[in-house]
C-alpha cells in the first residue's frame, strides 16, 4: 500500500483518534522522519507520549522513541531526530500569512493589531480554518522533499469535514486574487492521494460505524479525496462460543458479561464488512486492557499499525 506524504486522523469523539494518531506517527517513525501535529492545541497526541515542556532529556516514551526538551509555544520538538511534533494555531498561521505577503516585519505587525484587519477577517469567515489547511499542504510539501511522512491528530469528524470544506467556501467569497490562488491550491492537494490521504478511526459501535461510512461518503463525493482508511479501534475476541454461553446459566452476571463480550465481537465482523462495502480499506487494533496506556500499550499499537497499515508501504514518489 503506498501511502500519501501526509495523514488526516480523524473520527467520532471517543473512538481513540489522538491515540491511534500517536501510535501511527512512531509507527511511520521508524521507516522515516515523521512529523505528528495537533490542530486543536489540546495536544492531546503529545500528552500520550508523554510529552511535558518539562521533560527531562531522553525521556522514554515509547520503545526507540525519546522526548526532547526544547517545546516552546508552536516551535517544534525533535524526538530522536525522528519524530517531531508541531502545535498549530489558527491566530499564529494567520500571523504568518500576513508576514508572507507583508515582508515587512513592523507593518505586518501594525496590520495584525489594527481594528481595520479585525473586520477583515471577520468578513472573512474560515479564513483562520483556510490557512491551517493551506499549512498541512506546505507541511506535505516539505514533507515530499525532504522524504518525510506527516501524521495530523485533526478534530472530530463533524469539525474535520467543515475544516476540509473551508477551501471551496473561501473560493467563493475570494474569486480572484492570492486567496482564491491559495484555495486552488489547496482543494488539488486534498484530491492528490499522493499527498493527502484520511484515516477515520470506529470504535465496533453502530453511532460510530455510521458516522465513519457517512464522514467516507462525503470526503470522497463532495471533497474529491480520494485516499481514505479505516482503523477500527478496541477490537476484542469473544472468548466464548454461544454452545458454551448456554451451558453457564447458572454463573449469572459472568454469563452476562460473557453474552457481551459475543456481541462486541460479532458487530467487529459487521463493522468491517461494512467500512469494506463503504470502499475503505481496514485495520484492526486490539483492545488495550489497561487504565492508562503507556509505553507498552503503544508500542503494540503502533506494531498493529506497522502490520496493518503500513504493511511493506513506502511513500508515493512524488
Amino acid at each position: 500500500m503506498a501511502l500519501p506524504r501526509l495523514i488526516f486522523v480523524t473520527g467520532k469523539g471517543g473512538t481513540g483518534k489522538s491515540t491511534v494518531a500517536a501510535a501511527l506517527a512512531c509507527a511511520m517513525a521508524r521507516r522515516r522522519p515523521t512529523t505528528l501535529a495537533d490542530l486543536d492545541g489540546r495536544q492531546s497526541a503529545a500528552r500520550i507520549l508523554g510529552h511535558q515542556a518539562s521533560a527531562a532529556p531522553d525521556a522514554r516514551v515509547a520503545p526507540d522513541v525519546h522526548v526532547a526538551t526544547n517545546y516552546a509555544g508552536s516551535a517544534t520538538t525533535i524526538l530522536d531526530g525522528a519524530l517531531e511534533l508541531a502545535a498549530l494555531t489558527p491566530r499564529a498561521e494567520l500571523e504568518a500569512f500576513i508576514q508572507r505577503i507583508v515582508p515587512l516585519r513592523a507593518i505586518s505587525r501594525r496590520m495584525l493589531k489594527s481594528r481595520t484587519f479585525g473586520y477583515v477577517t471577520a468578513a472573512l469567515p474560515g479564513l483562520e480554518a483556510f490557512l491551517m489547511i493551506d499549512r498541512l499542504r506546505l507541511i506535505a510539501g516539505r514533507a515530499a522533499l525532504e522524504d518525510r511522512f506527516a501524521v495530523i491528530d485533526a478534530p472530530a469528524t463533524g469539525h474535520a469535514l467543515e475544516l476540509l470544506a473551508v477551501a471551496r467556501t473561501i473560493k467563493g467569497l475570494a474569486p480572484i486574487g492570492t486567496l482564491n490562488r491559495l484555495a486552488r491550491a489547496v482543494e488539488e492537494f486534498l484530491a492528490d492521494r499522493n499527498r493527502f490521504g484520511v484515516v477515520l478511526t470506529v470504535l465496533p459501535e453502530e453511532l460510530a460505524l455510521r458516522e465513519a461510512i457517512e464522514a467516507a461518503g462525503t470526503l470522497r463525493d463532495q471533497l474529491g479525496i480520494e485516499s481514505i482508511s479505516a482503523i477500527l479501534n478496541g477490537v476484542a475476541p469473544a472468548l466464548f462460543t454461544a454452545a458454551e454461553i448456554d451451558r453457564m446459566p447458572a454463573l449469572g452476571g459472568h454469563r452476562a458479561l460473557a453474552q457481551r463480550r459475543r456481541a462486541a465481537a460479532e458487530f467487529a465482523v459487521h463493522a468491517r464488512r461494512e467500512l469494506k462495502r463503504a470502499g475503505l480499506g481496514v485495520v484492526e487494533l486490539p483492545m488495550q486492557y489497561a487504565a492508562q496506556l503507556g509505553a507498552l500499550e503503544l508500542d503494540a499499537m503502533s506494531a498493529g499499525l506497522a502490520a496493518g497499515l503500513l504493511g511493506g508501504a513506502e511513500p508515493r514518489a512524488r
